[in-house]
């Protein structure tokens, strides 16, 4: 067999996010016609049993972990431990009741930022180092004599500078920085001369480290082409999309959204979704409310405490869930909400929707890439208005829940065929090495 080996930042376990269910999907697949080796960086407990978790599902794969050092405590001294613990309390109780008075404001209490330039990943999107004894694992682990060696994910998109030139090496590309950039910028309250610099050389930077890969593999066709242009040849650039198995629903399965119940699955930690709920809770729910539509939202995923009394302090309807173990029992009866408005790549949150028979609303930007259309497979809206509008709309008539359900799904199964998916995955592979 032919021996690859994956390098990605994060544990792909358990399946709480996109990106961790594609990567799942296709390793599943691949790891029973390639030897599949995965190097892992584990930054604390709940990583390690993540990964033995996933270890005991893929038994014919090798795992090389690193472990992230652990950072040296500082030791305190205070005069009186008592009061200063006292004051601790006070500051943090006056933190909050002061981030209460501003929560309309759309603005950081402490550095001013408009939210969107606060989370911006413009300023993560230049060089920095990688962890010096992470470096060195992975010139260590790259030795040992592979095919095909594959990075995933922009935050390690710099390890094309330490692969061999004796080796097939691939980037996939998962979401195009510079389109996410762009877009952020475009959010921003103002745009300075020094955020348009930031952008030109965050721009020239991934252009100049996915050209240290041998090839680059895209999530949709639209990726691809923009990934021609950027990088000025059509040769050694491939579209992969993720992959989400059909789930087997049929009409008289659906289940008609007659409740009220909204849903969104995402994690806090990725921007793009945590932009997605706040101008959800801040634009669109005010509509919502104007127009007395009575709802409940649901998100599940991982979210911070802070962004969770935040929004439900914005818009009470709102509940976070945490992980849902059967995603399908989660979304069942609900209409599923995709109001992205920034980065690239494919919305697994999508091709998670229709395949389990869930109507959708989403925004232009979160049906990217897929070739979905308005009132034909989902309601597309990109206004706080217009996507207020569309969840009444479909909210209030089951028939077109489930005609939009229907061909949704059928023009899924014709277009994103997961075991066809799974060979075009294969095939690339063996063109790469026969290259």
């Amino acid at each position: 067999m032919k021996k690859i080996l994956f390098i990605i930042p994060y544990i792909p376990y358990p399946l709480d996010s996109g990106g961790n269910q594609a990567f799942f999907n296709m390793v599943n697949y691949i790891r029973n016609r390639m030897s599949v080796s995965i190097l892992l960086c584990s930054k604390s407990e709940e990583h390690d049993k993540n990964i033995v978790a996933l270890k005991k599902l893929w038994a014919n794969v090798d795992f090389f972990v690193y472990k992230w050092p652990k950072k040296k405590s500082v030791h305190i001294e205070v005069r009186n431990p008592l009061y200063y613990n006292v004051l601790k309390r006070v500051k943090a109780s006056v933190e909050r009741k002061m981030r209460r008075q501003i929560v309309n404001m759309g603005v950081d209490m402490e550095s001013g930022l408009d939210p969107v330039r606060e989370n911006s990943a413009l300023l993560r999107s230049v060089f920095e180092p990688l962890e010096s004894g992470y470096a060195q694992y992975i010139c260590q682990v790259i030795k040992q004599g592979y095919d095909i060696i594959q990075v995933e994910f922009y935050e390690l998109i710099s390890v094309g500078y330490l692969l061999p030139e004796n080796v097939q090496t691939i980037f996939v590309h998962h979401e195009l920085r510079y389109v996410r950039n762009a877009n952020e910028m475009s959010l921003f309250e103002e745009m300075t001369d020094e955020d348009r610099m930031l952008f030109s050389v965050a721009k020239d930077y991934e252009r100049a480290a996915l050209l240290k890969y041998k090839h680059v593999i895209a999530l949709t066709e639209v990726d691809r082409q923009l990934l021609i242009d950027f990088l000025g040849r059509k040769e050694r650039i491939y579209a992969s999309p993720a992959v989400v198995q059909m789930s087997d629903t049929s009409i008289e399965e659906f289940t008609p959204a007659i409740t009220h119940r909204l849903t969104f699955v995402g994690s806090g930690d990725h921007y793009p979704n945590l932009d997605a709920i706040t101008w959800f809770c801040k634009e669109v729910a005010p509509y919502l409310h104007k127009q007395g539509f009575s709802f409940d939202f649901r998100v599940a995923g991982r979210w911070d405490c802070s962004h969770i009394v935040r929004l439900s302090s914005v818009c009470p309807e709102i509940k976070f869930v945490g992980y849902v173990e059967d995603l399908s029992d989660f979304l069942k009866g609900s209409i599923a909400l995709v109001p992205i408005r920034i980065g690239s790549g494919l919305r697994m949150k999508i091709l998670d929707a229709v395949s389990l028979g869930i109507p959708f609303v989403t925004t232009s930007k979160g049906v990217e890439g897929i070739s979905f259309n308005d009132n034909e497979e989902c309601l597309k809206a990109d206004t706080a208005m217009d996507f207020a509008d569309a969840i009444i709309r479909l909210a209030n008539d089951s028939n077109m829940q489930c005609r939009l359900v229907l061909q949704a799904k059928r023009k899924l199964e014709d277009l994103y065929d997961w075991k066809k998916m799974l060979e075009q995955r294969i095939a690339i592979y063996s063109h790469i090495l026969n290259f």
